[in-house]
């Protein structure tokens, strides 16, 4: 199911080209797009993967990833009809959706438009950058009309070229999805990050902080290159807790391919250690050229000193260690949208797109209110924030 990148050199016109497997030619430009994450986490969402690129005179000029889900009951965060239709929805900050509802197997098999780390972008090496990603669109959703998809979806979708380019094509179809959290470091440090909070988030820092040195917890950052055993122990006490269940062999095998593919000197650990020495909660980041992303935590729920180690892990120690390094921004991801805007990171939209490839679903699809997606999505300005 390849396509060869020579037709390109012999048509001089943009073609297609599908891999299963991640090509060598794959682009590194953003973390989440970047080859060693696609490697890392590639495995991570339901369906058959692929790599899509739109190749011109051998050189990609648009890229991204997609699945082939056929699982009407896979994963809700991946699941289109959940997605559009679920009550209550996938994501607090959702509208409620339609009562009208398609039966759920009517958009199965579906191409899910996305990167692991639930955002999806279009990465571009040319200056008409809309124009690229919607090129490549457009191509990707023929290649899934004849690979059987009976409609292809934009999971979460990142910055502003693509999000203006499904705009601009009445064939996507906006609905509301669900914002990323995103801390902006201050050049100031960590006393221009606490002077930036809300007033009742300033206190709540300093409860934190008075309460952990009471209980003799310090956060210091550690040798990244130690990592094993005790953070995966954290990390199992972290799944467990909210429902989910992992076994320590798939933990370890995880946590070594993250070596293989990360150096430690793009890992930044953070230990939470008793007066006792006991590491009573762990936080871990990737960086990636200005930027960190988290990728793991975990905590001893079992010990009453890991009560407050959360947010300390997690913001305060590392922004002071993030400034000292020039890190821009750091990625906290989806979900708990709240607790992390109390802690100074702000809401980037990731919207949900979707097209229709066997002209049975439009009818569910229209949206139910002018200005994007049913009952008033708001429509994302210029960077993919609410506009």
């Amino acid at each position: 199911m390849k396509q060869q990148e020579t037709a390109a050199v012999r048509t001089h016109a943009p073609v297609l080209v599908v891999d299963e497997e991640l090509p060598d030619r794959w682009p590194d430009r953003t973390f989440l797009t970047s080859p060693a994450w696609l490697k890392m986490m590639g495995d991570r969402p339901p369906g058959r993967g692929y790599f899509f690129r739109l190749v011109q005179d051998g050189v990609t000029v648009a890229a991204t990833t997609g699945y082939l889900v056929d699982d009407p009951d896979c994963y809700e965060s991946f699941n289109i009809h959940d997605l559009l239709w679920r009550d209550p929805p996938v994501f607090p900050d959702q509208v409620r959706p339609p009562t009208r509802v398609p039966e759920r197997a009517a958009l199965f098999p579906f191409l899910a438009i996305v990167q692991p780390g639930y955002d999806c972008d279009v990465v571009t090496g040319v200056p008409s950058a809309r124009e690229a990603a919607r090129g490549l669109l457009a191509e990707i959703t023929r290649w899934a009309r004849r690979a059987g998809a009976v409609c292809a979806a934009v999971l979460y979708a990142a910055g502003s070229a693509l999000p203006r380019a499904l705009d601009a094509d009445p064939a996507w179809h906006r609905w509301s999805g669900t914002v990323r959290s995103v801390l902006d470091v201050p050049a100031g440090g960590f006393d221009d990050y606490v002077a930036g909070l809300r007033k009742t988030s300033r206190q709540k820092v300093r409860w934190d902080l008075r309460d952990l040195a009471r209980a003799g917890v310090s956060t210091t950052r550690a040798d990244a290159a130690g990592l094993g055993e005790v953070e995966i122990r954290l990390r199992m006490n972290l799944v467990a807790k909210y429902g989910g269940y992992s076994g320590r062999d798939v933990e370890r095998a995880r946590l070594e391919r993250l070596l293989t593919l990360f150096p430690a000197d793009r890992l930044r650990l953070f230990h939470c250690t008793t007066a006792g020495g006991d590491v009573v909660a762990f936080s871990l980041f990737i960086a990636y050229g200005e930027q960190w992303h988290v990728f793991w935590c975990g905590f001893d729920y079992a010990n009453p000193a890991s009560r407050r180690t959360y947010f300390d892990a997690m913001f305060y120690s590392p922004v002071r260690v993030a400034q000292t390094e020039g890190v821009r921004l750091i990625d906290y991801g989806l979900g708990y949208e709240k607790s992390k805007k109390w802690r100074g990171c702000h809401g980037a939209r990731r919207d949900i797109w979707i097209t229709d490839l066997g002209g049975d679903l439009t009818r569910w699809l229209e949206p139910a209110a002018p200005g994007g997606g049913p009952e008033g999505t708001p429509t994302p300005g210029a960077d993919g924030t609410a506009g």
